[in-house]
């Protein structure tokens, strides 16, 4: 039994050593140090924070190391992104082109196209003139506007 009461002593000792330890490094009951004490717990919560500082700037590096990674993961990703959307845009080109060049190859003439069209643009109502030359032009210009492709929404401001 003596072994254990002398164990209880030695660490009841210790526990109190180390509870005096923590406050004054809380800053705690400090009026009870000599001046070499004081000396002894300064040079000890100066190497602590030379520590904490080294973890806590080691903590930030991996931490910018890691981001940095990771932006280029995403730049990465954002290329292979932009390859793909160009390539599915060329594609679309291509495929809107080649429909395109198929219906005019497909059909024999344009759309729409006016018989010997008279290359002037002509705004407003048509005028018949009173002469029979103006008869001719206007039934020729009769017959151009029939034999043409135009939708007749279009044609219905030419048939006066």
């Amino acid at each position: 039994m003596g072994n254990w009461h002398h164990e209880y002593g030695k660490l009841k000792a210790k526990m109190e050593a180390l509870s005096k330890s923590q406050r004054h490094l809380m800053g705690e009951q400090l009026d009870t140090l000599s001046l070499r004490e004081l000396q002894q717990l300064e040079n000890q919560l100066d190497n602590s924070l030379k520590h904490i500082r080294s973890r806590k700037n080691q903590v930030l590096l991996d931490s910018i190391s890691e981001l940095q990674k990771k932006e280029k993961a995403l730049q990465e990703q954002n290329k292979s992104l932009e390859k793909q959307i160009l390539e599915k845009q060329k594609a679309k080109a291509l495929t809107q082109q080649a429909h395109w060049e198929q219906a005019q190859t497909s059909s024999s003439s344009p759309p729409f196209i006016l018989a010997d069209a008279n290359p002037t643009l002509n705004i407003g109502c048509y005028q018949r003139r009173a002469t029979i030359e103006g008869e001719v032009e206007a039934v020729e210009a009769q017959a151009r506007i029939n034999n043409s492709m135009l939708p007749p929404w279009m044609l219905s401001h030419f048939n006066g």
